[in-house]
């Protein structure tokens, strides 16, 4: 972190203090080994002395100051950060942050009917294509869940309402300001997607038939003495051919309208801050828009349904949970909305709306199951299976362990994939 200086920080947080004097700093790991793989996380712990005006007007009270910021920076590693598409990933994070998510704010404030503005994204104090540096929210009591534990019912309702309400911007400013709205998914300095275009079929070849060998490897071991084990296991391997595969996924993370916004695109309970008063969640924040897509709102009900929740889970509350999104999508439609000039009436319209979701959370099924593929040993892996960001290698090194996806064979992992495979062929989806 050797470009950091503290007339770098002082000159970067001088908005929010501008009475303070920041005399030292100190950067250490901000996320744990198997919590990121495209970025470098930092939490540089910030000490200096805050100045206090005086009844006469001058500042000649200090007192000790301290705080902290968030620092985000590319790999090290030239191999992963082109295996991972990090430099990409960091275009895209800078776009979201310098021109999407200002656009976003500007077209909610236009709306006094908005009762409660979603604003659960962090401040970003700086965002240039090597480094995005944002507001600590630990600081302010929040804590990300364990990556290898579901979220719990009541963390899912709360990430889907937050979440209504983000998708909600994009489909209201895309009715009432078409123009500005397709700005900004320009391809000089907006978003894009970054791993799933045809371009990347040969590249991730190798990378996706490994992923793919491995979980049909997992549910074949965890169906071997069951009678109708080999149903689901031949419907698994169809879907993991080598030939279509990757296309499949390029099809499903195209634009479907009319629903089609800007996605998170990587909901994933590492992305999810929670703050928490008397036991109960008081607010949450989303974070990461390094794979932030204009596509099908159903993208990420998927990622936090199937890949963030377990089958008991999504049995017994995986209805409710999409009413309760749509729910919330439509009133917050509506608060952004004139009276003598509405939406296309499939959208204004509380039971068309819904059917459209279940429409595209059902054809958007496959790509939940092809992001398990890769996430569920992530999301499972011990620490040390998972690759270390923080430790600089050899680049030959780098060579053989970057092009491989996690592998893990633990017990939650199979379980874990092997009952999404049974569903989505039980369901009909596979």
């Amino acid at each position: 972190m050797s470009e950091i200086t503290l007339e770098f920080l002082q000159d970067l947080l001088k908005e929010d203090h501008p009475d303070v004097i920041i005399q030292s700093f100190e950067g250490a790991p901000g996320s744990k080994r198997g919590d990121n793989y495209t970025s470098m996380v930092y939490r540089i712990t910030l000490k200096g002395l805050q100045k206090h005006e005086e009844p006469d007007g001058s500042f000649e009270n200090e007192t000790p100051w301290e705080s902290s910021i968030i620092y985000k920076r590319l790999p090290e590693s030239i191999i992963r950060r082109e295996m991972f598409k990090s430099d990409e990933l960091f275009c895209n994070e800078v776009a979201f942050y310098n021109k999407i998510w200002p656009a976003l704010c500007i077209f909610q404030k236009q709306w006094g009917k908005v009762k409660n503005p979603f604003r659960q994204i962090p401040k970003c104090y700086l965002a240039r294509n090597e480094c995005v540096v944002l507001k600590d929210l630990k600081q302010q009591g929040f804590i990300m869940p364990d990556r290898r534990q579901s979220l719990t019912v009541e963390q899912a309702y709360a990430v889907l309402r937050y979440l209504a309400q983000f998708h909600a911007l994009s489909l209201a400013m895309k009715c009432h300001d078409p123009e500005g709205f397709y700005e900004l998914l320009n391809n000089k300095d907006g978003i894009n997607e970054v791993f799933f275009v045809s371009e990347n079929d040969e590249y991730y070849k190798s990378y996706y038939r490994e992923a793919t060998h491995n979980a049909v490897a997992m549910v074949e071991e965890e169906l071997k003495n069951s009678p109708d084990g080999e149903v689901y296991v031949t419907k698994f391997k169809e879907f993991c051919n080598e030939e279509s595969f990757f296309q499949m996924m390029v099809e499903l993370v195209t634009p479907q309208e009319p629903l089609a916004v800007i996605c998170h695109g990587d909901c994933w309970t590492n992305n999810f801050l929670f703050r928490y008063v008397d036991g109960e969640i008081a607010e949450m924040y989303l974070v990461d828009f390094q794979l932030v897509r204009y596509a099908s709102p159903a993208l990420d009900l998927v990622y936090i349904i199937y890949l963030c929740m377990d089958r008991q889970q999504r049995s017994e509350h995986q209805t409710s949970l999409l009413e309760y999104y749509s729910d919330e999508l439509y009133g917050r439609l509506l608060e952004m909305s004139e009276d003598n000039s509405m939406f296309h009436s499939r959208i204004l319209d509380r039971d068309a709306l819904y059917e459209l979701l279940q429409e595209e959370f059902r054809r958007s099924g496959k790509f939940g199951l092809g992001m398990a593929v890769d996430m569920y040993p992530i999301m499972t892996c011990d620490s040390n299976e998972a690759p270390n960001l923080y430790t600089s290698e050899d680049e030959s090194t780098a060579t053989a362990s970057a092009i491989q996806p996690v592998w893990t064979s633990n017990a939650t992992c199979k379980k874990k994939m092997t009952d999404l495979v049974q569903e989505l062929v039980d369901n009909g989806i596979l």
